[in-house]
């Protein structure tokens, strides 16, 4: 359907300068003189002949709403031609008539538009809802939720192509008709998270799918379905429930952009982009581009059109998300409090990207085989889709964050494909320096994406897990061995060796050699010289022996490492001795078979040197 111009009318007052011919109208899309509250209609400004329509400097078009709480306007946007300009009008929750004013330069225009619900609908019905998701929650889901991001979405002239979203919101797990079901499927709020640790961080990755990115104009390297952009949380451990945030990473095409709320952490590969703002705090806030669904750290100025200060956007409209476990839907394209839910990354998508499963959903396409740099460990499987499937011809395919690319670290072959998302320890090390004395380590408590022996499943945990647990997250949960569920914070603490010791305190190094008969799942702790155990399933342990060369010392660690483990079951180091757990270590035996087995490891310790 064409455009029917509209008699827009020169607002009085209008100074006009030309020196040839010029025309200048405002136009409201076709249809929509008539909307229902939080309906859109485009009002687009057109001028053409003299460039120079005011006696003063040229400027482009700006437009406003007259009346106080008359509804909101996008920011401006080129379709056509270079001389047409416009903007998505959206009408508010009160019925009335609402004036839109178009301005170039001293050259003033304006339309009404009638809000009214007995206007013609002009959004089509959703075909598609979907319930609450599964009541299982994994070993990191309450991590996740802590630090669940408030994403400050900017929306544009197709706003439900910057809804979040979820890949199968049109009912089918099909790439390459996502683009065409944008406007029947449902527009329930999503964010993918995933997670990894080691003995000093935890790595929470988000994901932020649309449906459809955009343009102006849209051209095929511009315009594809399936966009998905997201974040990097690192977390050091401190002895807390949670930790402490320290770093934030955003992806915007294949660009990364780092954030740190720890003044001292410097820059290494890459640049520190600014500091990392927090809502409730512990909720990091990012803005969201509109149309590229490029992401940035809110408090970005050079990039972010939202402002974390006023808590709104900067001309222009957004909807504000934030975590609250329930998949709500936008009212409009300038809501400022919609909850979305979080959706696993590793039971969503990773399976199918592993699996033929992928290929035969129409889900994953462009297989490809990870090598990582610096002798890190391999991905669990020989070949990974990167790229979600799309319609035959697309200049470009959006990718889940295993197919991200870090360009720079790239450039400098620092870092392989994929190697920022798939191993974020060995890439944040790269990307950053940290403050000396502060441990980091890169060994993999878990990350379910890398080849064994960095590889290990979690242990399962409760709905709600009770506090007082020794400062860690996952510690109280269902029985994973054999034997009763026993309740979690009941430390045991273990007898002392009946030999006398024999210490080198001089020495920086230290080592604790431990060997016992384990039945279930349990914690120790470590704290000087003493040990205390948490029993979660199966028999206390017998048979223990073990011996300190020196008592762990009551300063920051170079290094700390498990050497010589035997056993049938996973024994982890979960976390270093450090000021904030009252320099105590933490080590995770897990033995899922029935009857109890023997168990040996060394621990190996060296201190930091005095500065």
């Amino acid at each position: 359907m064409g455009w029917r111009w509209l008699g827009a009318r020169l607002a009085l007052g209008a100074v006009v300068s030309v020196s040839a011919p010029a025309a200048i109208d405002l136009r409201v899309e076709p249809g929509r003189e008539r909307l229902r509250p939080f309906e859109s209609a485009r009002i687009e400004l057109r001028f053409s002949g003299n460039d120079h329509l005011t006696s003063g400097p040229p400027e482009g078009p700006r437009f406003h709403v007259r009346e106080a709480d008359g509804g909101w306007l996008s920011r401006p946007f080129r379709l056509a031609s270079a001389e047409t300009v416009g903007v998505l009008y959206t009408a508010p929750r009160t019925p009335g008539r609402y004036a839109i004013e178009g301005r170039l330069g001293l050259i003033r225009l304006q339309v009404e538009i009638e809000v009214t619900p007995s206007a013609p609908p002009h959004r089509p019905p959703e075909s598609v809802s979907f319930g609450p998701e599964g009541s299982a929650r994994d070993f990191y889901r309450d991590l996740a939720e802590h630090y669940a991001p408030l994403v400050a979405q900017e929306t544009w002239f197709e706003p439900k192509a910057d809804y979040l979203a979820r890949f199968d919101f049109d009912g089918d797990w099909r790439g390459d008709n996502n683009w065409d079901n944008l406007g029947t499927g449902s527009s329930q709020a999503y964010v993918y998270y995933a997670a990894m640790e080691t003995a000093t961080h935890y790595f929470l990755h988000y994901n932020l799918f649309h449906p459809r990115r955009y343009a102006e104009p849209c051209t095929p390297a511009d315009c594809y379905e399936n966009s998905n952009g997201g974040l990097l949380v690192v977390v050091r451990k401190d002895g807390s429930r949670y930790g402490r945030p320290e770093v934030m990473e955003t992806l915007a095409q294949n660009n990364v952009y780092s954030y740190a709320s720890d003044g001292r952490i410097r820059e290494g590969a890459h640049r520190l982009n600014g500091s990392l703002p927090f809502w409730k705090d512990s909720h990091p806030v990012v803005f969201v581009e509109a149309g590229s669904h490029a992401v940035f750290g809110a408090a970005d100025t050079a990039r972010s059109r939202f402002s974390p200060e006023r808590m709104d956007f900067i001309g222009a409209t957004g909807v504000l998300y934030h975590f609250g476990g329930e998949a709500a839907r936008p009212a409009h394209p300038n809501d400022r409090n919609v909850s979305y839910a979080l959706l696993s990354i590793t039971e969503q998508w990773w399976s199918r990207a592993v699996s033929k499963e992928g290929q035969a959903e129409r889900t994953f396409d462009d297989y490809f085989a990870y090598a990582p740099l610096g002798s890190r460990p391999r991905a669990v499987a020989d070949q990974i889709g990167s790229t979600f499937f799309s319609r035959p011809g697309a200049a470009a395919k959006g990718r889940p964050f295993w197919g991200w690319q870090d360009a720079l670290a790239a450039s400098r072959k620092l870092l392989s494909p994929g190697q920022w998302g798939l191993d974020p320890a060995y890439a944040l090390s790269i990307a950053l320096r940290f403050p000396a004395g502060t441990p980091y380590s890169l060994d993999y408590v878990y990350n379910p994406f890398l080849e064994k022996p960095l590889r290990s499943d979690p242990i399962p945990v409760a709905a709600n897990p009770p506090a007082g647990n020794g400062g860690n997250l996952a510690s109280g949960g269902n029985s994973v061995g054999p034997g009763p569920l026993r309740p979690p914070g009941n430390r045991q603490p273990l007898s002392a060796p009946a030999e006398r010791p024999n210490y080198n305190l001089k020495s920086r190094e230290g080592t604790l050699e431990f060997r016992a008969r384990v039945d279930g799942a349990l914690y120790l702790y470590l704290h000087r010289d003493q040990i205390e155990a948490e029993y979660f399933s199966g028999r206390p342990m017998d048979e223990i022996r073990y011996r300190f060369s020196q008592p762990l010392p009551a300063a920051e660690m170079e290094d700390v490492k498990l050497e010589k483990v035997e056993g049938r079951g996973a024994v982890r180091l979960l976390e270093w001795p450090n000021e904030g757990n009252q320099f105590t270590a933490k080590i995770r035996i897990q033995d899922d078979k029935a009857g109890a087995a023997s168990y040996r490891f060394k621990l190996v310790w060296r201190r930091a040197a005095a500065r």
